[in-house]
This record gives C-alpha cells, sequence and structure tokens, in this order.
C-alpha cells in the first residue's frame, strides 16, 4: 500500500500545485486504522517528504463498504467547500488532491496543514494570563467557525409540522430505539417533541458543517486557524451544531480527561468561562438572528442527534460510546442549572 501511495503522489506531484521535484523521500506515519480489523476502518497516513515537520499529504485509504461511502462523502465535500470558499479561508481547509475507486476500495489524498494545537484544557480557577490565553483560542476558533458558515450559507429552513415529524420525531425515535430511556428520559423526550410546536414557522439558516469541530482537529498559526478532520462533514446542517460540539468537546476543570465531568463543570457550575460560554452562545445567535430561548430546543436536539451518531453504524472512529447518551441523561438531572443563554452581553 506504502508504495501504491508513493507511485500516486510520484506521478501526481508536479500538478499538485505545491513544490515537488521527485524522486524525493517520502515518510509515512500511520495514524488510524486497525490491525485486527483492516477491512472495517480507513487506514489514515501522514505522509512528510525531507522529513518536514509537517505532512505535506495525508492519504486515507478504506476496503470496506460502510467507511468507503463515508470516505467518498469526505473527499467530495472537501471538493464543494475548497471551490466555494474564498481564497483566505480556503487555505485553512485540506486541499483535495486525487481520488482511486476501485471495488470495494476507496483511496484519496489531500494536502497536509500547518501550525500547532491550540490550549487544551480550561482551568476554572486560573488567573488572567490563563484566560487571555483560553479568550484568544474562543475567539479565533468562533471567527473561523462563523465565517465558513457565512461563505457555504445557501439557503434557510423552516420549522414545520412536517420538519418535526420527519426529523425532530425522527431523532427521538432512534434514540428510544438505540438506548431504552428511562421513565425520566422518555418524560423529557416527550416534553422535547412537544416543544417544537412553539417554534413552527421559525427560520434557521443552513450552512456548511465540519461536524467533528474541537480543539484537536485545530491548528494555529498565530493569526489564523485550520481544520483537519472532515468526516463527518455536511454541505447543509443547523448552524449551531458545531458550536455546541465545540464547547462539549472542551477539557474543563480538574476532571478534563472525563469528558462527562467536564460537560458538567461547563455547562451547570459556576466559574469564570461558563460567563464566556454564555456570551459566546448569545453572540452566535444574534449573528444568525436566532432568538435566544431557541438555545433550549436546539442544544438537547443536538445532544439527541449527537447520542445517535457516536452509538451507531459508524465505524470510521470506532465509536460505539455511551458518552452523549449520558450527557443528555446529565442534561435532563441538571436543566435547572444550564448555562443562561441571553445573561451575558451580546
Amino acid at each position: 500500500m506504502l508504495r501504491e501511495i508513493e507511485k500516486v503522489i510520484i506521478e501526481n506531484g508536479p500538478r499538485w500545485e505545491v513544490p515537488f521535484f521527485p524522486p524525493r523521500n517520502l515518510f509515512f506515519t500511520k495514524t488510524g486504522g486497525s490491525k485486527r480489523n483492516p477491512t472495517a476502518q480507513p487506514v489514515v497516513f501522514l505522509l512528510f517528504d525531507e522529513a518536514g515537520s509537517a505532512p505535506r499529504w495525508v492519504a486515507k485509504v478504506s476496503r470496506d463498504r460502510s467507511t468507503v461511502d463515508l470516505l467518498q462523502r469526505e473527499y467530495e465535500n472537501l471538493l464543494y467547500f475548497y471551490h466555494r470558499l474564498s481564497p483566505t479561508l480556503r487555505a485553512t481547509i485540506p486541499k483535495p488532491l486525487v481520488s482511486q475507486e476501485d471495488p470495494g476500495r476507496f483511496l484519496f489524498i489531500e494536502g497536509g496543514l500547518k501550525g500547532n494545537g491550540l490550549p487544551a484544557f480550561v482551568h476554572p480557577e486560573g488567573g488572567s494570563a490563563h484566560r487571555k490565553e483560553i479568550n484568544a483560542m474562543l475567539e479565533q476558533a468562533i471567527a473561523w467557525l462563523i465565517q465558513f458558515q457565512k461563505e457555504t450559507r445557501e439557503e434557510s429552513l423552516q420549522l414545520s409540522e412536517k420538519w418535526i415529524k420527519e426529523e425532530a420525531q425522527k431523532s427521538v425515535d432512534l434514540y428510544r430505539s438505540t438506548y431504552q430511556p428511562d421513565p425520566l428520559e422518555e418524560t423529557f423526550l416527550q416534553e422535547h417533541l412537544k416543544r417544537w410546536e412553539e417554534w413552527i414557522g421559525t427560520e434557521i439558516p443552513l450552512t456548511g458543517q465540519h461536524g467533528d469541530f474541537w480543539l484537536g482537529n485545530m491548528l494555529s498559526d498565530g493569526n489564523s486557524i485550520s481544520l483537519c478532520d472532515w468526516s463527518f462533514s455536511k454541505k447543509k446542517e443547523i448552524p449551531s451544531d458545531d458550536l455546541f460540539f465545540f464547547l462539549c468537546a472542551l477539557p474543563v476543570g480538574a476532571e478534563a480527561a472525563d469528558p462527562l465531568r467536564s460537560f458538567e463543570n461547563l455547562f451547570f457550575k459556576d466559574h469564570w468561562f461558563r460567563q464566556r460560554a454564555e456570551e459566546t452562545v448569545t453572540r452566535f445567535f444574534a449573528e444568525w438572528k436566532l432568538p435566544l430561548r431557541l438555545f433550549n430546543q436546539l442544544f438537547p436536539y443536538f445532544l439527541i442527534k449527537m447520542s445517535i451518531r457516536e452509538a451507531g453504524q459508524y465505524q470510521l472512529h470506532a465509536l460505539r460510546n455511551h458518552i452523549w447518551r449520558d450527557r443528555v441523561v446529565s442534561l435532563i438531572q441538571n436543566r435547572s442549572r444550564l448555562i443562561n443563554v441571553g445573561a451575558g452581553p451580546a
């Protein structure tokens, strides 16, 4: 496989608009895939040429039908976004270079991204220097997200009885069949569905979605950020989903290694960063002219959808864990302490 990838690069390098004069040494690092089950997951290679510090290319290969479809969608979405975005933003996403499809297999190669990781932990008791660093990170990430969404917006969704039945009800039914909710959950789900009726006629913009928008997929050059791993990207989705994913995935507090405790630290406990999160969501909703109260409907809807995605049929990231369902349960138990969107300055 490595020789085949190298052959593709040698043959295509000169037309990829990057400095490349074969033959040169290529260095491969495997970052994904399973030796125990090599056909189930795509194998991901980072490719360095002349031992550079940043990957020049990323190659993804799948031999399984379910993940072949995922890789095909990722490649198609990257092509779509790459040709739609402004030159400045285009430089912050992987450049889709070439794809090859054989029976039962799909390979594509994309350009690598440069930069360093962003601050990884939020300390509720952190001092002024830490707060400044985290605030800068937050502003950088949200600025990129809003710009990306503005450049990929196409239309709006008008909430209707038809949408409630086909989308909201479908998500709740999938959640029920996946988890067999207890009585407390079931009451919450019924209330959640009922509350959608209040919002019939409301318009929500539809924009491009990264789908895995968290610090682990971000690189910064000091001025702007770049986003890798577009495996769960979509061309049209509710814009708040990427924002919610980002906040839910932030490591917050001494229990940062525990994703559930970290989630609870951010959304249900009092500290300086909780206020920043409230302000961020408020500003984001104002940017898209969304009613602030709609947060209390869109946020649980997002958690329900993620619970289905993470528990189910995808093998790309070896998911199949219940952390998102645990977050739904935690939200139900702590609703009265949820961040108060609209409390901070807009």
